[in-house]
């Protein structure tokens, strides 16, 4: 699994900002796309669900920025990569038997925690209960969340679980996601 950033501060009990490692590294893009699951701390699973660039540098009032060029010429016009992530639940061992608990964590993650990419055998025990049925209950946590939210979440996560589950297996998110896309049509304001 790559590291892919450390958490920097909470803006409530499921919601966290991370700040992406230096994106030269080692890091793609893919790493960290909208819809890219995580694992944070040993396994709190996550799902990157927007992302801010920020630069420090723009409180600089632009006449103090010709003097920090003579002054500091190794301060650099940076700009932060910050991933707001979802907790989704944890990835848990029960006599040998990896699943996923899709019930919001109850644990508060600290400042400094690292954050990794999740790799696909977690993203699949993720969905998966400990009676071995695929699961999606972490949906309801997502249509709560409200607004904040992009519409297609659901589909860049929709796409990732074609590609681990089998056919049979994918048959019961995809029909939660034409239900999703049926009820967001239908709404009101």
């Amino acid at each position: 699994m790559k590291k892919i950033g450390t958490v920097i501060k909470s803006n409530s009990h499921l919601e966290y900002v991370v700040q992406l490692l230096n994106p030269r590294t080692n890091l793609a893009a893919s790493d960290y796309a909208l819809g890219a699951f995580v694992i944070i701390g040993d396994k709190t699973v996550g799902i990157i669900y927007d992302t801010e660039l920020s630069n420090p540098n723009n409180l600089i009032i632009s006449s103090q920025k010709e003097e920090l060029k003579v002054y500091a010429p190794d301060l650099q016009d940076e700009i932060d990569i910050l991933l707001k992530v979802l907790l989704l639940g944890t990835i848990e061992t029960n006599n040998n038997l990896i699943s996923g608990n899709q019930n919001i964590p109850s644990e508060l993650l600290e400042a400094g925690i690292e954050v990794k990419q999740a790799a696909i055998e977690q993203i699949k025990q993720f969905h998966f209960s400990q009676e071995d049925k695929v699961q999606v209950k972490y949906l309801v946590n997502l249509n709560n969340f409200g607004s904040k939210l992009n519409p297609g979440l659901f589909r860049c996560i929709s796409s990732q679980l074609k590609n681990i589950l089998s056919e049979e297996q994918y048959r019961i998110i995809e029909t939660i996601e034409r239900n999703l896309l049926w009820t967001s049509l239908c709404k009101t304001d």
